[in-house]
């Protein structure tokens, strides 16, 4: 063993980084790392002899006892549950950027930092919503009520809009599907009203990915998409064959605005900017009122197109629309952490693989602390683990290494979504994708009946003690086949099981958004149990014997993917 000594510059003000470390490393820490007024110098261990194989050497650094120490720190009381926006979350995002900066990766935040900034938002309702329709029947103009039969969107622009009305199907442009609902229709100046969601959704063998809903069916897509074709304003209808929609406006209303307060969901300031029109939530009942001057209603129509797969838009002769919608946002600054490991291939190093967790959970509430041990303080402790390994080869390999702390996944996914809009690497370089949530429990589902697990099959700890679920396989074969292989070498039972299923687990963590950009992406996950998303999701609960076969499988794939001259292909 001998020391390689590794001049850092200093980043941040001083912080107690002893206690970050795991108890092994702490042990070193006295003698490796000085912290005085404000400078961090740090000695980076440099590990000899142990590399009996390229990418095998940082295997056995990969530990049960490390994984516990950066557990236990992450749930711990202190950090109150990580909220993303809170002190709690901004003092884990500095945990994991002292981390990396003492293995001696590179920052790849913004300027010369490991910090992404993002800014999201939730938004608070002014007085100023209105909406009126004129249909051509002689009467005077309907004004519909707020809250009963519209509401406003919370992705909406602030001012008023007018316009004719054109009914455009789901709003969808989806060409890598040969399906486009504005094919032939024209929408400038008009009032554009769309259906939620997406045609067959509870469909297997829909074309849109069966019944697992694609980036086509969010409401900020179809707004879009509206807004390039220079639409007035959007009215988005209730998907009537959905029995959750059909419950009415009312439900939907409550949910996006509260009595008090500032709307439930959050949402990527980029986002809300990039709204430049006013949209509403619009009711069945409103619906049809426009559609039955046309001999039609929105169930008829949704219909057609959902047994068909072909668009049935139209122009509603007579039927006009006049609209207004005032709504405030309210932002709040979060931060990935991002760090990289430079490939030793001049030519293959500029492409990237990405190892990410998200690090945030959802908090405290009236003072109980949700600690999030396995979500997603697991998959954090994985994470450096996995770049500990790494930094501690004698040689990289071909492809750079990514990184990545993710911000705000309990809110939407917003930390990685914001990563795909401003990646530090070009998506097209970006090679594949690889997360871990929650790997740290045993699949646990008493009864597939609570809604909390919509449909997963009824199954015991104990059948899934060595077990782990891997979702995107079905996406890509390449990259199956480069788990598989490195399972050979950990021996985990590995569960290719939940893919297309309506429980939706490949859309709920961070490799969505590279999934849904054409990045190949693994997601490594133990699974659900009764205490997802509990305050009993704490640090005793864990498996640690097993999550730390999950972090070296994960480890392993990642290292023969960025090693291997051939990139994993998605399939079309």
């Amino acid at each position: 063993m001998h020391l390689k000594i590794v001049k850092i510059r200093p980043r941040f003000s001083t912080f107690p980084l002893r206690s970050f470390l795991p108890r092994r490393l702490r042990v070193r820490a006295s003698s490796l790392v000085l912290l005085a007024t404000g400078s961090l110098v740090a000695i980076s261990l440099c590990i000899a002899g142990l590399t009996d194989d390229l990418g095998e050497g940082g295997v056995s650094s990969i530990s049960e006892s490390d994984l516990r120490s950066t557990v236990a720190f992450l749930a711990s009381e202190e950090l109150q549950g990580r909220r993303p926006g809170s002190p709690f979350g901004r003092i884990t995002s500095r945990y994991l950027a002292h981390r990396f900066e003492l293995l001696g990766l590179e920052p790849a935040g913004d300027g010369d930092s490991y910090f992404q900034h993002f800014r999201f938002v939730r938004m608070k309702l002014g007085e100023r919503n209105s909406l009126e329709i004129r249909i051509p029947d002689g009467a005077s103009p309907r004004k519909p009520e707020l809250f009963s039969e519209f509401c406003p969107a919370p992705l909406s622009a602030r001012g008023p809009s007018h316009g004719p009305v054109v009914f455009a199907g789901y709003g969808i442009v989806a060409p890598e599907l040969g399906y486009d609902d504005y094919d032939g229709l024209d929408v400038k100046d008009k009032v554009v009203m769309v259906i939620r969601h997406e045609p067959g959704e509870k469909d297997p063998e829909s074309p849109f990915q069966g019944v697992v809903a694609t980036e086509h069916s969010l409401a900020r897509e179809k707004i879009l998409r509206a807004q390039e074709r220079g639409a007035a304003g959007v009215l988005l209808a209730p998907h009537v064959l959905n029995h959750a929609q059909r419950r009415g406006l009312k439900r939907l209303a409550r949910f996006f605005w509260p009595e008090k307060g500032l709307t439930r969901r959050r949402y990527l300031e980029i986002w809300a900017e990039a709204v430049t029109i006013p949209v509403h939530y619009v009711s069945a009942t409103l619906a049809d009122s426009m559609l039955e001057s046309q001999g039609t209603t929105l169930k008829e129509m949704q219909q057609k197109i959902d047994r068909d797969y072909r668009p049935q838009s139209l122009i509603l002769e007579g039927v006009e629309a006049r609209l207004e919608s005032e709504t405030a946002p309210h932002a709040t600054e979060a931060r990935n952490v991002l760090a990289t490991l430079p490939g030793v291939d001049p030519r293959l190093n500029q492409e990237v693989v990405v190892v990410g967790a998200h690090f945030d959970h959802i908090g405290a509430d009236g003072g109980e602390v949700y600690y999030g041990a396995d979500d997603n303080a697991s998959g954090t402790a994985g994470l450096l683990e996995v770049a500990e390994a790494f930094a501690r080869n004698a040689q990289g390999p071909r492809r750079s290494i990514l990184f990545a702390g993710w911000d705000a996944e309990e809110s939407g996914l917003l930390g990685s979504y914001y990563y795909v809009a401003r990646p530090t690497y070009p998506l097209e370089r970006t090679v594949a994708k690889f997360q871990m949530d929650m790997i740290g429990r045993d699949q646990e589902v008493p009864n597939s009946r609570d809604r909390r697990f919509l449909g997963l099959e009824q199954q015991s700890a104990e059948q899934n003690r060595n077990s782990v679920n891997v979702l995107g396989y079905s996406r890509s074969s390449d990259l199956q086949d480069r788990v598989r292989g490195a399972n050979r070498r950990v021996g985990l039972e590995l569960r290719f099981r939940y893919d297309d299923h309506p429980m939706s687990l490949i859309r709920r963590s961070d490799h969505w958004p590279f999934l849904a950009h054409g990045v190949p992406a693994a997601l490594f996950h133990t699974g659900l149990h009764p205490d997802y998303h509990r305050t009993s999701d704490t640090v005793d609960k864990l498996n640690f014997a097993k999550m730390e076969k999950v972090t070296r499988l994960v480890y392993l794939t990642a290292w023969r993917t960025a090693d291997e001259i051939s990139r994993p292909r998605l399939i079309p």
